[in-house]
């Protein structure tokens, strides 16, 4: 059943690899991040812009179970925070999560409405 579900097997192994990486970086302390925290929100918008993306691209799902599949994973990546010793989970991380998951969502979207407003337009 997976088989039939994915679209692109190496985009969608990306997407695992991506998923993976940022897991992995929720257990190492702020102090030892390679990044600089203070873009911590931003990080948020453009990675869950990117897993949405990702996740169109790399899998045959209709866009509102894509949706609710990568809106599981914001949602439960903040809750899990709640037992990772130097981290806390936040509704402003959350909101970001959500905020990137919108992005994703609108340049999903935003073609087939172009699409429908031009032809609407020729009609």
């Amino acid at each position: 059943m997976l088989k039939k579900l994915i679209k692109r097997p190496w985009l969608f192994y990306a997407t695992i690899a991506t998923l993976v990486f940022f897991c992995v970086m929720l257990w190492i302390p702020p102090a030892y991040v390679f990044v600089d925290m203070s873009l911590d929100k931003q990080y948020h918008i453009v990675f869950f812009a990117c897993v949405t993306l990702l996740g169109r691209l790399s899998l045959r799902l209709n866009i509102a179970w894509l949706l609710c599949v990568v809106l599981l994973i914001a949602v439960l990546t903040e809750l899990s925070q709640y037992w990772i010793p130097y981290r806390h989970s936040s509704w402003e991380d959350l909101q970001a999560n959500l905020t990137g998951i919108a992005i994703g969502a609108v340049l999903i979207l935003s073609p087939a409405l172009l699409a429908r407003l031009r032809h609407s337009h020729k009609s």
